[in-house]
């Protein structure tokens, strides 16, 4: 009984593994740039590969309301049902951007994992130092918690202004949606 139920859970493992590896994944990526257009949000220029178990974009231009918003130099997204990644880097955004933060971002790391299935984590590193957040599904909070860097402190004040300044010297967000 045991040697069956065995068997039977790795035939299901490798036929999950199977399936995500084999499914096509610049597809599934074309549809959910089509449902993003809806909210008037467009990824062009882009150039989609396919890697196994995850798919890579790369020279990625971001238009929100028709507007340039930013350049994504590299992305990757790992889908794995159990664990999944979103990692984004070198990203340039618009000067519109300037007066509220500085422009460039070094990389962005967002995780949604079943070990912690109600909360998507984000972390992201920049010239405005570096910042982790928290997104809660189900009560619907978001949480930032981060540390400006020099150029953060000195030209971008008045968008300090709207965070909290904590006693360790970094700022925190809350927000319930």
């Amino acid at each position: 009984m045991v040697k069956k139920l065995f068997k039977f859970l790795a035939y299901l493992l490798l036929f999950f593994f199977a399936f995500i590896y084999f499914a096509p994944k610049v597809a599934l990526y074309y549809v959910a740039e089509k449902e993003l257009s809806k909210f008037d949000i467009v990824i062009s220029d882009e150039i989609a590969k396919e890697r196994g178990f995850s798919l890579e974009l790369s020279d990625a231009t971001l238009y929100v309301k028709s507007i340039e918003s930013a350049e994504v130099k590299e992305s990757s997204l790992t889908l794995l049902g159990l664990y999944n990644h979103l990692s984004v880097e070198d990203i340039t955004l618009s000067s519109t951007a300037k007066a509220f933060l500085p422009l460039y971002i070094e990389s962005i790391n967002a995780t949604y994992a079943l070990y912690n299935p109600l909360n998507v984590t984000l972390n992201a590193e920049g010239e405005f130092g570096e910042l982790d957040a928290s997104f809660n599904i189900l009560e619907r909070t978001l949480h930032i918690e981060m540390l400006p860097s020099v150029v953060m402190l000195q030209k971008y004040k008045n968008s300090l202004r709207e965070l909290t300044k904590n006693e360790d010297g970094s700022y925190s967000y809350d927000k319930n949606f």
